[in-house]
């Protein structure tokens, strides 16, 4: 007999017993059930062969770790708040307008004189150095000490260093200078430094003659203030029918530039005014949590409106809404958008923020782009010569984002974009449409933004020209 055959009839036995047991115990009482079960396993005889112990192996408990800490004396422990980090402003020396004013600093001692040398097709900084006439251990302690400041690799021909006897600098990024100097205890090192600048707020103030563009130009606005004054005026006016001669403009804006070349290297609008015929705008510039930039009437109302009424720059309004004689059929229709004609090219922006709908080829449109702005307003944009890179249906798309740009394909004459706005799926005129605005400021931010408008107001915009150092920072008039 196996050990397994044993091991189930002697369960079998001790089941046998136990279920005598239950018999006895029913017919004799609680008493006789003891001494009955006794007799009968002696009676049985069963012979119960020792029993080897069956061994099963099962993973370990797992045990939990103590915590290192309460090894330790609780001794109180005060917490320390996370500290800011510094501005670079802070930490970083400013640059010199000329070098040996950084090595001065820097080490006590007077440099020779200096040169410039721009980087040739094929040369790197030790050629370069050497064109200086460093040697070659200077050359090498100095590469060493710049590596870990710079990839000189990535340095572009015709990069300016500016050299002395005990040093030179050079620059990698907009508003830094690498410095190089050679002291005379602890050899050479390499340190940043930030470019100072100069701020002025200018405030600008022209009539409209035949153009805007022209008249801001002759006003003396440079390009990049022009932009930002369309984009902000954009919203709410439509510079193709809205705009007469004589109407007024005017404009305040920050130019940074910087102290050592005079480049200019920066600038801020601040404030937008528009005088019409029947109606005066004005919008301020208010940063309240530095993350977002917003624009806002001297009430705290946005500017922004949900769609922009012109979607590309610099166009003429070619063809209104509504019937018209269609140029290419020559049948009366529907026009169920406008027309801009602009240069094969100009870019196309999107009008409001959203998800492309559609984009690709539509039939009589040519390239074609529907966007999908909120649960009411859609717009569509059409003969586009081509469409922006990375624009798929699907993709998210920001207010004054390039989407397209402007050409003739499909059912067209010539270069133009048919731009339409669509209420609940219903085309509608672009021009007249009422559009909401933007959100307003809340009640938080608008006794700092009010300050901030009556500061222009005030102090800067009767002054003219102001010359300031260092960051622009509009005070409060309290």
């Amino acid at each position: 007999m196996t050990k397994k055959a044993f091991q189930r009839r002697s369960y079998r036995a001790v089941m046998l017993i136990a279920v005598i047991c239950l018999f006895v115990g029913n017919s004799v009482g609680v008493q006789a059930e003891k001494g009955a079960a006794r007799e009968s396993v002696k009676s049985l005889h069963v012979a119960f062969a020792p029993m080897e112990p069956v061994f099963q192996t099962a993973p370990a408990l797992p045990t939990s770790r103590p915590d290192p800490a309460l090894a330790y004396p609780a001794i109180p422990v005060s917490i320390i708040p996370p500290v800011s980090k510094p501005a670079l402003i802070d930490v970083l020396p400013k640059s010199t307008k000329l070098i040996g004013e950084m090595i001065r600093s820097q080490t006590g001692l007077e440099s020779g004189p200096e040169t410039e040398l721009k980087l040739r097709n094929g040369e790197g900084i030790g050629a370069l150095l050497r064109r200086a006439g460093y040697d070659s251990a200077s050359i090498a302690k100095a590469i060493d000490a710049v590596s870990g400041k710079a990839s000189l690799r990535r340095l572009q021909i015709g990069t300016q260093f500016q050299v002395a006897s005990q040093g030179f600098r050079f620059s990698t990024k907009p508003g830094r200078d690498i410095y190089v100097i050679q002291h005379p205890e602890s050899g050479w090192l390499a340190l940043t430094a930030l470019r100072p600048t100069d701020h002025y707020m200018n405030f600008f103030q022209g009539t409209i003659d035949d153009s805007i563009y022209r008249s801001a130009m002759a006003a003396g606005i440079s390009e990049s203030a022009f932009n930002d004054y369309i984009r902000v005026m954009g919203f709410s006016v439509d510079f193709q029918r809205e705009i007469r001669t004589g109407d007024r403009f005017e404009l305040l804006y920050e130019t940074e530039r910087d102290s050592i070349d005079g480049k200019i290297v920066g600038g801020k609008l601040h404030y937008a005014g528009l005088v019409l015929s029947d109606e005066q705008l004005a919008f301020f510039r208010y940063d309240g949590d530095r993350d977002t930039i917003g624009w806002y009437d001297e009430n705290g109302n946005s500017a922004a409106r949900t769609l922009i009424r012109t979607p590309v720059s610099g166009a003429r309004l070619s063809s209104s809404f509504g019937h018209r004689k269609h140029p290419v059929s020559g049948f009366n229709a529907m026009h169920k958008g406008v027309d801009f004609a602009a240069p094969r090219g100009t870019p196309i922006i999107a009008a409001g923020s959203g998800v492309i709908r559609e984009a690709g080829w539509k039939g009589s449109f040519g390239r074609y782009i529907r966007i999908r702005h909120n649960a009411t307003y859609d717009t569509a944009y059409a003969h586009m010569s081509r469409i922006a890179p990375n624009i798929h249906p699907g993709t998210r798309v920001k207010q004054g984002e390039i989407i397209g740009y402007v050409g003739s394909t499909g059912r067209s004459t010539g270069a133009h974009l048919h731009y339409e706005v669509m209420v609940n799926n219903r085309q509608v005129n672009p021009m007249t449409v009422r559009l909401p605005t933007g959100e307003r400021i809340d009640d938080q931010h608008l006794p700092a933004f009010r300050q901030t408008v009556a500061a222009i107001d005030q102090e800067v915009l009767s002054h003219g020209t102001i010359r300031f150092a260092g960051d622009v920072t509009i005070k409060n008039t309290q």
